[in-house]
């Protein structure tokens, strides 16, 4: 068991990382309030639902339960409106506090009503899945997407705390643990090659056993970075979004075909290329994390993918300005070059070279 601190200019708070789910109740003191929501979904509560509730209860807190459908597509206003308005109804009040047990959409929603909700209310995280906890329970970004496009309607806010018992990770179908095997090569591409290289020489069937110091070691990673960049202002908190520019594109367009970590994984593959084709890197790095997703039964053939639909989401990019996109390119394996502008028409003109070129 670990404490990690994000350390900010408001609002720090630690992440507990190892430490059992009926413990929780132990950190809900007086100054969460009186009343607490779960928010979880229909996959995750009926296993760490009532573990939860019964450790949060026993210390005298009214509970209320939300559980949504299970997935991206929950991830909406709609949603966002019906958790406010139970809000409501229950009376919470502005010392009272929205706890998700979740992955990453239920992160993202109950984070963006704890920030809205009287403008704003205590937000506890307490992620159940490997991307939630090396990635979206970590760093303040709330959010729900639009039709065009993903997370289009946000804020930043910080959780009192994050709290992850590893043991959840045991539940998970495999499918899912790829999911946030995607975001770990991330950050061994922006930022860590002793990660990359672990994953490199670690047979695939084998890289559970190396879960914990994967997970810390990526949150240690976003940490340094949220710490000197907590909403965006400089450009250093942009490495963050690694293969994100083209994986959410192919996400919202594809919603039924991928999950959020394998069009990540896409996302990391067409933006190497990118690099590659615009002389930021060598072939070398394109084929390294080319392999690297194929070693790991991660997506990175784009000859399934229906090009002109990720062409037509792109520009609504939340970093696209004036016909233009940002990215962040591969130099290196640990190394990337963050706000890169690239015309759309030419990362159209790449992208459509992509499936034949083999280099």
């Amino acid at each position: 068991m670990k404490r990690i601190k994000i350390n900010l200019k408001e609002g720090s708070y630690f992440v507990y990382t190892g430490y059992p789910l009926n413990d929780i109740g132990k950190l809900i003191k007086e100054g969460y309030g009186k009343k607490t929501l779960i928010l979880s979904d229909r996959n995750v509560h009926p296993l760490y639902g009532k573990t939860v509730k019964d450790s949060i209860a026993g210390k005298g807190k009214e509970i209320i339960e939300i559980v949504v459908p299970a997935g991206e597509r929950a991830k909406t206003l709609n949603t966002a409106f019906k958790i406010l308005k139970n809000c409501a109804e229950n009376n919470m009040g502005r010392n009272d506090t929205i706890l998700t047990l979740g992955g990453g959409v239920i992160s993202d929603l109950g984070g963006f009503a704890a920030a809205t909700y009287m403008r704003g209310i205590h937000f506890i995280a307490v992620p159940t899945t490997l991307l939630a906890q090396v990635d979206a329970s970590i760093g303040g970004k709330t959010g729900v997407n639009l039709p065009v496009g993903k997370n289009l309607v946000g804020s930043f806010y910080q959780p009192s705390f994050v709290y992850m018992d590893y043991k959840t990770l045991s539940t998970l179908p495999e499918k899912e643990i790829k999911q946030g095997l995607a975001e770990i090569i991330k950050y061994g591409v922006i930022k860590s090659r002793e990660i990359f290289n672990l994953l490199e020489k670690t047979p695939p069937r084998e890289i559970k056993k190396n879960l914990p110091f994967l997970i810390e070691e990526s949150i240690k990673i976003k940490k340094g970075v949220v710490e000197k960049d907590e909403k965006e202002k400089n450009g250093l908190r942009e490495i963050l979004n690694f293969g994100h520019t083209l994986g959410h594109a192919i996400e919202i367009s594809h919603l039924s075909k991928f999950f959020h970590g394998e069009s990540v994984a896409l996302g990391m593959a067409g933006e190497t290329y990118i690099s590659w084709k615009k002389g930021l890197c060598g072939k070398n790095v394109y084929y390294a994390v080319k392999k690297m997703l194929k070693d790991y039964s991660l997506p990175y053939d784009f000859s399934s993918i229906e090009m002109d639909k990720i062409f037509d989401y792109l520009k609504y990019d939340k970093k696209a300005r004036d016909g233009n996109l940002r990215f962040v390119l591969a130099q290196n394996i640990g190394k990337v070059k963050s706000g890169v502008v690239i015309k759309i028409e030419e990362v159209i003109k790449i992208l459509r070279e992509i499936s034949k070129d083999e280099g």
